[in-house]
């Protein structure tokens, strides 16, 4: 389905629509009421200074997809101060001010075209800009205190839309505290420096512990739609935010005459998402097996979107921590990470070359070296190179011969 018919853009453009009917009516009447009665000096300083902060503080978080999720609880903020307003008749400038300086920017910082969480950011704003202005009339001489109402208005919805559109970044960002605290994560590599903001993208990598699609999430600068096996994936609290985050569940079986995780990996590149693999399909299990010859779901996803850009990256630090095979299974015989390094390289995009692709088993062993090729970017030693095992012939459709 072209972009331009998919559901996701129409929807946009309804937002838009809304969005813009709502500026229109908003904008005129408070143009009326400046010139009427002006809002107290030191309150509207107060207010212009707390915004101006609000917007510096979505500038001090490195991602702007992540920084989006600060506008889920700035709204929540201005709109328990709303309540307080209309209730008490007190408006502070310092508060509402930095609420909505703080949405602004995240909206405006995190936009990166038709993703869903971000539709018309600037629209938004202008709806928003709108409150600020009926703030203004708020604070100023009667018979303006109505306009409260229309504040408190305007944060209700804006709070609602935040926590049904924005929960994913939101949800992300709470958890880094807890993610610092435990893992220092770094990125290098120059794959990070012109990943793409949008369109689709394959991320392989090595597979070390449990936590690496989180590891990764952290470095890539936008949302990854990774792929999770069963096991964890049907865990009752676990289903339902991998629902809400669009993982891929990947069912456990010894034989697989249906591949439906396939399937869902190429809809989800079709809509321009970021996914994540790891084409090992199975966690590492020893000190001199570093990396595992790639299943064949990585060829069987490119053969139906060659031309999609690979982002080859290699973690390191996962194996020996908590969550990794190292001296036993996961979580026996290991105490809790507490500022376990990682680090993660990520190479410059590559696409599969034609020839390498028409056949599954030549292009694992590829995929596979670009994926050991990563190490480089962290000054790690080379792994020996990884070549075709002897006596093995291919048809293009995968099977020996």
């Amino acid at each position: 389905m072209p972009e331009s018919d998919s559901p996701q853009v129409r929807r946009d453009r309804i937002t838009a629509l809304v969005t813009t009917a709502l500026v229109c009516l908003a904008l005129p009447s408070v143009v009326l009421l400046v010139r009427e009665t002006p809002a107290p000096r030191d309150a509207t300083a107060w207010f212009g200074g707390a915004a101006a902060v609000g917007l510096l503080l979505t500038l001090l978080y490195w991602g702007p997809y992540r920084a989006l999720g600060l506008v889920p609880y700035a709204a929540v903020v201005w709109l328990l101060g709303s309540i307080y307003g209309v209730f008490a008749d007190h408006w502070p400038g310092w508060l509402h001010g930095l609420c909505l300086g703080v949405v602004v920017g995240a909206l405006v910082r995190g936009r990166r075209g038709p993703q869903p969480g971000e539709e018309n950011p600037v629209l938004v704003a202008g709806v928003l800009a709108g409150a600020g202005f009926a703030w203004w009339f708020v604070v100023s001489e009667p018979p303006y205190h109505a306009a409260g109402y229309y504040v408190l208005l305007i944060a209700v919805g804006l709070s609602a839309w935040a926590w049904s559109r924005l929960f994913r970044p939101a949800f992300e960002l709470s958890c880094e505290p807890v993610v610092w605290l435990l893992y220092p994560i770094r990125g290098r590599g120059p794959g990070l420096k012109n990943f793409p903001k949008t369109g689709p993208c394959l991320v392989i990598a090595n597979h070390a512990c449990w936590l690496d699609p989180l590891f990764l999430a952290k470095v890539i600068p936008r949302p990854i739609t990774p792929m999770m096996t069963s096991r964890f994936y049907d865990l009752p609290v676990i289903r339902k935010l991998m629902v809400v985050f669009g993982v891929i569940r990947v069912p456990e079986t010894a034989m697989k005459k249906e591949t439906p995780e396939i399937d869902q990996a190429v809809a989800a590149l079709d809509r321009g998402e970021c996914v994540v693999i790891f084409p090992e399909g199975y966690l590492r299990r020893t000190e001199e097996r570093p990396l595992r010859r790639f299943g064949q779901g990585v060829w069987q996803i490119l053969a139906e979107r060659p031309d999609t850009p690979v982002f080859a990256c290699w973690v390191e630090g996962g194996w020996g921590s908590y969550t990794s095979y190292f001296n036993g299974p996961p979580t026996k015989n290991k105490k809790l990470d507490v500022r376990r390094p990682i680090a993660i390289g990520v190479s410059a995009a590559a696409t599969v070359p034609a020839e390498v692709l028409a056949a599954q088993m030549p292009t694992r062993i590829h995929l596979m070296n670009l994926v050991a090729g990563a190490r480089a970017h962290l000054g790690l030693p080379p792994l020996p190179p990884f070549e075709l095992p002897a006596k093995v012939e291919e048809t293009t459709s995968g099977e020996k011969e």
